[in-house]
């Protein structure tokens, strides 16, 4: 499995759950795989946590576990969230958090 890639992916999950005033329909304003290449790289502690919290999210929803770092399909995020909650999506603004705090380390 691929951190990067799985953390693009959480990083496009995070983006789709806004409202699209705040541009996440429209596209991003950065690269989501190279944004996720830095967040993994930087060995954030509450990026791994939300790392690992998304994949034990992600085992719970009965996903398959080979497609985590693939783009995930609509549906699959649905059911990651509806099984997540609110635990899963403070975890994954946890890795956006961490986003900022390896830009200001690099």
């Amino acid at each position: 499995m691929n951190h990067s890639r799985i953390a693009a992916e959480v990083l496009r999950f995070r983006f789709g759950t806004l409202d699209d005033h705040a541009g996440a329909r429209r596209g991003l304003p950065f690269d989501v795989d190279e944004a996720a290449e830095v967040v993994v790289a930087c060995g954030d502690p509450g990026v791994d946590r939300a790392l690992r919290m998304v994949g034990e999210a992600w085992q719970a929803a009965g996903l398959d576990p080979g497609a985590i770092d693939h783009r995930w399909a609509p549906g699959d995020a649905a059911r990651l969230r509806t099984v997540g909650g609110p635990a899963l999506l403070d975890a994954v603004d946890d890795l956006v958090a961490g986003l900022s705090r390896c830009r200001t380390r690099t």
